[in-house]
């Protein structure tokens, strides 16, 4: 990331630095400080890319951010950088216009403005559209607000965060999949269940990879590979189009504005009889013997997001089953699913119990953590909204049939009856174990039968 971002702020940014420089430049030399006159150009310059290239998020949006943005920590690093102590100083002063402690004028404020801008722009070109295409140990976790060097997190931290939300920003939107994500969640739950077995999906890569067979670099084939699985079966032309897209983003041997034409023609033609051809299909097999795992991945990222604190965002299309990737997919004519499926009924469920009960979803409302207990407690993560709607979703699905599946775990129910949101018949109280709860489903939302509106519970027919 780090050397994306130092190609993006000498490249692609060069004229917004050059931008800062003149400006710092111009509040040095008129500063009553004599001391700030003496930083040259090149000097501000190097301190302005070197913090730049430091920062951890977008942007400070305003000026009490700008502390926990722009840290010493970054600072003292930028310094190490020059090699006399007195040029390191343009770091210091750098630091200090960007966190409004040189003063207030009018070029101070711009200052502070068009730094903000431009490590939103670095950040945005160097992750998003460089360093997400260049790492690529797991596709899945290269989106933005994901950390691809650290995938996942454990539950406790998940419902820490979630009770931060509900707290501090429980009107926020919450989305899985946009016009702008790289996979759809779909995608992305599917090339998650690797996770889970890397020594099967290694053993399946050295089936239908062969040393020195037309493959142009083991990125490209990495993220070829895992594009495929998350797919499933689907058109050449699209896969193409993802992987051209893929190559010229990572920018390391062709490029959107610098392009190689023989490189890309080594890349298509590997797509063509690797990815797409004959090998592809024994990936695509392999995705299918992963099916009920990718399902629970896909059932249950869904159910969380339509439940858990904050307004849940629902991408056109993404009610039901999507397998879409940024580019060439979201720029086509939206085509509505027809047939039904378990992630629609979901969908609809819970969208009509969040439109019957908004007090349990709303400001107001309380977010509570549920643990189970057994020998699958482990994958059992769920909570309860406002004591009123409880959501349950296996984790780690294919790790539980392993491990001998739910066996004896059970899940503390809150008190009252419990109804099975897309089939009422299926009721629950008290201590109840899991296997019997989930029945066919690795997921379930329920709602306590106590807190019905005029004692009318909503039924969704769909299959499960």
């Amino acid at each position: 990331m780090r050397r994306a971002a130092y190609k993006v702020v000498t490249h692609e940014l060069a004229t917004e630095v050059d931008r800062l420089t003149r400006a710092a430049s111009r509040l040095c030399a008129t500063s009553p400080d004599p001391a700030l006159r003496d930083h040259a150009p090149w000097a501000l310059r190097t301190a302005l890319q070197e913090l730049l290239v430091r920062l951890e998020v977008y942007r400070p949006y305003a000026s009490g951010d700008a502390a926990a943005v722009v840290t010493e920590e970054a600072a003292a690093e930028a310094r190490a950088v020059f090699t006399v102590p007195e040029e390191a100083g343009a770091v210091s002063v750098v630091r200090d216009l960007a966190l409004g402690r040189a003063g207030d004028g009018p070029g101070h404020l711009e200052f502070r403005a068009r730094f903000a801008q431009t490590s939103s722009a670095l950040r945005a070109k160097s992750v998003e559209d460089t360093g997400f295409y260049r790492y690529v140990p797991l596709l899945s976790a290269n989106e933005v607000g994901g950390n691809p060097g650290s995938p996942a997190v454990s539950p406790q931290d998940f419902h820490a965060y979630c009770a931060r939300v509900q707290r501090d920003w429980p009107a926020t939107g919450t989305a899985l999949s946009t016009h702008d994500t790289k996979r759809s969640a779909d995608v992305r739950a599917a090339v998650s269940v690797l996770t889970q077995c890397p020594e099967r999906w290694a053993d399946t890569l050295a089936e239908v990879t062969r040393a020195g067979d037309g493959v142009p670099d083991p990125h490209v084939a990495w993220a070829a590979w895992q594009t495929v699985l998350g797919l499933g079966p689907a058109a050449e032309e699209r896969v193409q189009a993802a992987l051209l897209k893929h190559v010229r983003e990572a920018g390391l041997h062709t490029a959107w504005t610098e392009q190689d034409p023989a490189y890309e023609e080594t890349v298509a033609a590997f797509v063509a009889q690797g990815p797409c051809g004959a090998p592809g299909r024994l990936v695509t097999d392999f995705r299918a013997e992963l099916g009920p795992h990718v399902r629970a991945n896909v059932l249950g990222a869904a159910l969380v997001h339509l439940t858990m604190p904050g307004v849940p965002d629902v991408y056109q299309g993404t009610e039901g089953e999507y397998r879409a990737l940024v580019d060439p997919d979201n720029r086509g004519v939206f085509a509505p699913q027809e047939q039904p499926s378990a992630k629609s009924a979901l969908t609809t469920a819970a969208l009509r119990l969040r439109g019957r009960r908004p007090e349990v979803f709303g400001d107001a409302a309380t977010y509570e953590p549920l643990e189970a207990e057994g020998p699958g407690a482990a994958h059992c993560v769920a909570f309860v909204r406002s004591g009123e709607v409880l959501t349950a979703v296996t984790r780690l699905s294919l790790r539980l049939a392993e491990a001998g599946g739910w066996r004896d775990t059970a899940l503390a129910l809150p008190p009252g009856r419990w109804a099975d949101a897309l089939a009422p018949e299926r009721e629950f109280e008290g201590h109840t174990r899991v296997v019997e709860l989930f029945g066919s489903s690795p997921v379930v939302l329920l709602e306590r039968l106590g807190g019905r509106v005029g004692g009318v519970q909503a039924t969704v027919a769909g299959p499960r």
